[in-house]
């Protein structure tokens, strides 16, 4: 892709997840309201320490599985089909159906990243930082009723569901993209494409991961996109397995697109 292209492509992207988020954010809010809900519950009945040390083996998977499966669900299942149609345009047949097989094996692949990864590492986040902000509050000797105050505020919930629909629709939107294309059987290529501006990682060089500079990066669809100043290696933008600055608030996408020989012709697997 030109640099023009891969700056449409973003732009499309972004304002297409801006809409899923839109819709999934009160879900995810409410699930996290129900959270600290509880924390404050506990709070009240057991004191700070006694929470503290309940925290550290706490896990909310009950209360994320739901919204984030049904982020999963529709903005997997979206970008599944426009990565299939985009390929099947690209290899120009027509008569490709999608049949019930091809369905349950992105509904697997989907699924198979929610279950592994996206509500138990989205609840370990959520428990660290809440296990942050209550150690704070305890070694400013901060009383029971201000550190209830504290999870109390309206902020809170409303920041930590936004971070977690900014990384899990495009953790979902780009897992679909690999479902898709791992349907064909093609030889393919994969294209990192980066929303480029004054946030993205790598605009400021002492950032330590740089998703600006891999925007254009070009390798075979089994291989790994390296960022250029960290050296770490990611499947495709916010793969399961990243690490946190690789992937928190991420807001990357990329391409497949079928691979070809020096003819012009398309590589069957």
């Amino acid at each position: 892709m030109t640099n023009k292209e891969r700056t449409e492509w973003a732009k499309k992207y972004h304002r297409t997840n801006r809409k899923f988020g839109s819709q999934f954010f009160p879900k995810v809010k409410r699930s996290l309201d129900k959270v600290v809900s509880s924390l404050i519950g506990t709070l009240k009945r057991k004191g700070a320490r006694q929470t503290l040390v309940e925290l550290r083996t706490k896990l909310w998977s009950d209360e994320l599985t739901k919204p984030v499966s049904d982020i999963y669900k529709k903005v997997g299942v979206y970008y599944a089909n426009e990565t299939y149609k985009q390929i099947r345009r690209e290899i120009a047949q027509k008569g490709i159906g999608r049949d019930e097989a091809w369905i349950k094996f992105i509904q697997d692949e989907l699924q198979k990243t929610l279950l592994q990864y996206a509500v138990v590492k989205t609840s370990e986040t959520l428990r660290n930082h809440l296990i942050l902000v209550l150690q704070s509050a305890i070694a400013k000797e901060l009383t029971l009723d201000e550190i209830i105050k504290l999870f109390e505020k309206s902020g809170f919930t409303t920041m930590q569901a936004e971070r977690i629909i900014r990384t899990e629709v495009g953790r979902a939107a780009n897992t679909g993209v690999k479902a898709a294309a791992e349907g064909f059987n093609y030889e393919m290529v994969k294209e990192w494409i980066a929303f480029r501006d004054s946030r993205t990682r790598g605009f400021k060089p002492e950032q330590p991961k740089d998703h600006y500079h891999m925007d254009g990066q070009v390798v075979d669809f089994g291989d790994n996109f390296t960022d250029p100043r960290s050296g770490e290696q990611i499947e495709y933008p916010l793969a399961p397995g990243g690490s946190a600055a690789m992937v928190i608030n991420c807001r990357c996408s990329y391409i497949v697109v079928p691979k070809r020989d020096s003819r012009g012709q398309l590589i069957r697997r």
